[in-house]
């Protein structure tokens, strides 16, 4: 019993460090996202109203999309708008 509750006890604690550590990382993901959402607050992506809170997750998902499948996005537009976005997000610390 004693060595049963020595093993709780450790695993109590292992698992406070890991909330402690998700917190930091959720803080983190939180600073990141206001940071693209105001790095990319003047681009317009086709289709879409400017990126706010409520559209980020779509946002990010058509940003992946074009950057992982440029070859789909080869008019100058497009690639005029990529390389808009590539300078936009230039400046943001991960």
């Amino acid at each position: 019993i004693t060595t049963m509750e020595s093993n709780l006890k450790t695993i109590e604690e292992e698992n406070k460090v890991i909330e402690q550590q998700n917190e930091s990382l959720l803080h983190e993901l939180a600073n990141l996202s206001q940071s693209l959402i105001h790095s990319l607050a003047n681009i317009q992506l086709p289709h879409m109203e400017p990126i706010n809170e409520q559209n980020f997750d779509a946002y990010v998902t058509t940003l992946t999309d074009m950057y992982t499948n440029q070859d789909r996005y080869q008019s100058p537009e497009n690639k005029a708008l990529l390389e808009n976005i590539k300078q936009a997000v230039r400046g943001i610390q991960v």
